[in-house]
C-alpha cells in the first residue's frame, strides 16, 4: 500500500507563522512523509535537521529543474533532503509551454535533459499537472505528446482534482501514465463548480487562484479517489494537497489523512 505524504504548499501560511510548529503538527497527525515546496519561514538546513529529529522523510519536492544557473543549488538541496524525485509544480513558462505543439515538444526535451542530469544519482525529475496542461494542442493532447517525447524515468505526478476538472477520468489517467505515477496528488473538491481560475505570481512562484474555493478534504468532494487508488498500480506515495480552503486548513489536512488511511488508500504512522 502507498505511504501518505503531504504537499507542504498546503500549509504555507502556517509555515510563515512558524515553520517548526507547523511541521510538528504534521508529524503529530501521522504523516511520515512530506513534500516540500520551498521553505517559507525556514531553510533547507533547518528543515533537514527537524525532519531527522521527527523521523520525517521527504521523498519528493516541488522545485525547479536541475538545469542552468540553479542546477547545483537544486542538486545540493536534493542531496541534503534525501529527495527521490524533484517535481515541478508548474512548467517553467507556465501556460506558454502549451501554446503550440512545438512549445510542448521543447518542454518535453527540457525534462528529458533534466532526467539525464540526475541519471545515476538516485533521483528522478517529474511533472505535476493542472487542468490547462491536459487540453488539446493543435488536435493532440499536450500531455500525451510530452509523455511520448520523454523517457519513462520522467515522472508524472497526477493531480486527480485537476485531471477530473479537465474532463478526464482519474482512474483511466493513472493507468495511462503507468510507472510514471509513483507520486500522486489525491486532491478532492467540487469539480463541477462554476469557477474561473487565473494565474497569479507569488513569492512561491506562479499558481492558479480563483474567487471560488472548490477544494475540500479528501473524501468530501466529487473526485472518485477510491477508483483512482484501485487503478494506481505503480503509486508509492499518496499526497494530500489543498490549494486553498475556507475552513481550518490544518483540520482539513487531518481529515484528509483520516480518510485516506482509514479507507485503505494509504498508510501513515498512526
Amino acid at each position: 500500500m502507498p505511504e501518505i505524504t503531504l504537499q507542504l504548499y498546503t500549509l504555507r501560511d502556517l509555515a510563515r507563522e512558524g515553520y517548526e510548529a507547523m511541521i510538528r503538527s504534521v508529524a503529530d497527525i501521522g504523516f511520515g512523509n512530506v513534500e516540500p515546496a520551498g521553505f517559507p519561514g525556514s531553510t533547507p538546513e533547518a528543515a533537514a535537521a527537524l525532519f531527522k529529529e521527527l523521523g520525517l522523510k521527504a521523498p519528493s519536492c516541488h522545485g525547479a529543474l536541475p538545469l542552468g544557473e540553479k542546477k547545483n543549488q537544486v542538486l545540493e538541496e536534493a542531496e541534503l533532503m534525501g529527495y527521490e524525485a524533484i517535481i515541478t509544480g508548474c512548467p517553467p513558462n507556465f501556460k506558454e509551454d502549451y501554446s503550440s505543439l512545438d512549445r510542448v515538444k521543447a518542454l518535453a526535451d527540457l525534462y528529458a535533459e533534466a532526467a539525464e542530469v540526475v541519471s545515476g544519482k538516485g533521483i528522478q525529475v517529474g511533472y505535476h499537472n493542472h487542468d490547462w496542461d491536459l487540453v488539446e494542442v493543435e488536435g493532440q493532447r499536450g500531455y500525451q505528446v510530452f509523455l511520448e517525447r520523454t523517457p519513462e524515468t520522467v515522472l508524472w505526478e497526477a493531480d486527480l482534482f485537476w485531471v477530473a476538472r479537465a474532463g478526464l477520468d482519474p482512474a483511466e489517467f493513472v493507468k495511462e501514465i503507468g510507472a510514471r505515477g509513483r507520486f500522486l496528488h489525491f486532491k478532492d473538491g467540487r469539480v463541477k463548480e462554476e469557477a474561473t481560475f487565473v494565474e497569479k505570481e507569488t513569492e512561491d512562484g506562479k499558481i492558479m487562484v480563483s474567487d471560488a474555493a472548490p477544494f475540500l478534504p479528501a473524501g468530501q468532494g466529487q473526485v472518485d479517489l477510491k477508483a483512482a487508488a484501485e487503478a494506481a498500480a505503480h503509486c508509492e506515495y499518496v499526497a494530500v494537497e489543498l490549494d486553498r480552503y475556507d475552513g481550518d486548513m490544518l483540520e482539513a489536512v487531518a481529515e484528509s489523512y483520516r480518510y485516506l488511511t482509514q479507507s485503505g488508500i494509504a498508510t501513515g504512522t498512526k
